[in-house]
């Protein structure tokens, strides 16, 4: 792993957050676009009715072959593994988000889960933005090393994760990137999403390790794999080696 990348993991390992600006070239970008707004058409929902929030879900969006690549991307990949401690992590979300002009964001919050704490770095997201995002339209904002308050503290068995409370409060900065960066996000760093006035899109993934995670997060692998050995969806031969866990 090159330097830059290494101070990718520094970063997000410390404070929540680390974006690698540049990822995609032009022309990549370019055919991600294409794909993402097929996908949506695909699925039904390619009008753009304004202030929405749209998503889609599931190993469907791996029949896309450009926004495929980016779930198992080893550049990508390296990162999640680095971050987290664990190599070959688990896939366990893909998806896609769209946003329209009109959007009022979306407020403060932390995917930790609620009254639980847990080992740290157990899971990682990463998404790939096909539009600007900025701290007045857009911008994911964040409170710099709030997700190491969601672990475990040594020697302290009885603490608790934060509250709603603690998580609403002053102190959230933007994380500002230009389309074709990928952000990754340490899930339980306290963030929000600033209101948005223009077309915002993205590509994203949740990944975990393999080894000791909380209790709600070993109920939610058993959970995903039943409904993922139940499925009757094909699964790509460059992607199941994540998929299954």
């Amino acid at each position: 792993m090159d330097s830059k990348d290494r101070e990718l993991v520094n970063a997000a390992r410390e404070t929540g957050i680390s974006v690698l600006p540049g990822f995609l070239s032009v022309d990549e970008l370019e055919v991600l676009r294409s794909e993402f707004t097929r996908a949506y058409e695909d699925a039904g929902c390619g009008e753009l009715e304004p202030a929405k929030r749209v998503a889609l879900r599931g190993i469907s969006l791996c029949q896309y072959p450009a926004i495929k690549r980016l779930f198992v991307h080893p550049r990508i990949l390296k990162i999640v593994s680095a971050i987290t401690g664990g190599p070959s992590p688990w896939l366990w979300q893909i998806k896609t988000n769209r946003y329209t002009p009109g959007h009022p964001g979306v407020g403060k919050h932390s995917d930790g889960f609620a009254g639980e704490v847990s080992p740290p770095h157990t899971r990682q997201a990463m998404a790939v933005f096909l539009d600007d995002i900025w701290e007045e339209s857009g911008a994911l904002t964040y409170v710099p090393g709030s997700h190491k308050l969601h672990y475990e503290v040594s020697g302290n068995p009885g603490y608790e994760s934060p509250s709603t409370e603690d998580i609403n409060v002053d102190g959230y900065v933007p994380a500002e990137l230009k389309a074709g960066s990928v952000l990754f996000r340490v899930p339980e760093v306290w963030h929000a999403v600033n209101p948005i006035h223009h077309l915002r899109r993205y590509v994203t993934a949740s990944y975990s390790i393999r080894g000791r995670v909380s209790g709600l997060m070993e109920q939610k692998i058993a959970e995903t794999m039943k409904e993922r050995r139940e499925s009757e969806e094909p699964v790509p031969e460059d992607v199941r080696e994540y998929w299954d866990y």
